[in-house]
């Protein structure tokens, strides 16, 4: 600590040239990546290219369908916009009568609390008829654990029988055992005890 106290004018001095160093070369490095992109060609420039390109593809395609539709097959000298083909004219749209009950068209508000009904009930069907195949799926999942807490009720009751009878009883049921070196920990004296 001394040290750094006795010199404290030379670790200003060193610590400003590494400072004035690092702000240099961030300097630098902004400088290159500026460079970097003025020199990136301009992407209105690639995009124009890519639409030439485009363009030149459509041509060359329009070219080849007004061979086949003419059916020749050498190429044709065609002039430098090709027009596309004529599409004949759609059929004309039926002209609706009007009706003479126009004004009866618009439907009621009876009417359209019964279409709301109807919709109504057709999605409480449907919700209905959802809840019916959770439910049974619900039954299908519960079926083992039914099965295997029985199994186990019929288990404990079956150890619990052999827990009354005689101890050479006890020494062959494993379930016995275990239970009796449980026990024997949980009641007995603690460990550090023994």
């Amino acid at each position: 600590m001394e040290w750094v106290l006795d010199h404290f004018r030379l670790i200003i001095l060193v610590g400003g040239a590494i400072a004035y160093w690092l702000a240099q070369r961030k300097k630098a490095k902004e400088e290159q990546e500026i460079k970097e992109v003025l020199s990136t060609p301009d992407p209105r420039e690639a995009m124009s290219d890519d639409f030439e390109r485009t363009r030149r593809i459509q041509e060359e395609i329009r070219r080849k369908i007004l061979e086949r539709v003419g059916g020749s097959t050498r190429p044709q000298m065609q002039p430098q916009t090709a027009q596309a083909p004529r599409l004949p004219a759609p059929p004309p749209l039926p002209v609706e009568q009007p009706k003479a009950d126009a004004y009866n068209d618009t439907p009621t508000a009876d009417e359209a609390l019964v279409v709301a009904d109807q919709a109504m009930l057709e999605r409480q069907q449907q919700l209905a008829a959802k809840l019916l195949e959770l439910q049974r799926q619900r039954r299908e999942i519960e079926r083992p654990a039914e099965a295997f807490a029985e199994k186990t009720a019929k288990a404990m009751s079956a150890s619990g029988t052999s827990v009354l009878g005689s101890p050479l009883a006890d020494l062959r049921n494993p379930t016995a055992v275990r239970r009796a070196i449980i026990l024997r920990e949980v009641l007995g004296p603690p460990v550090a005890l023994r």
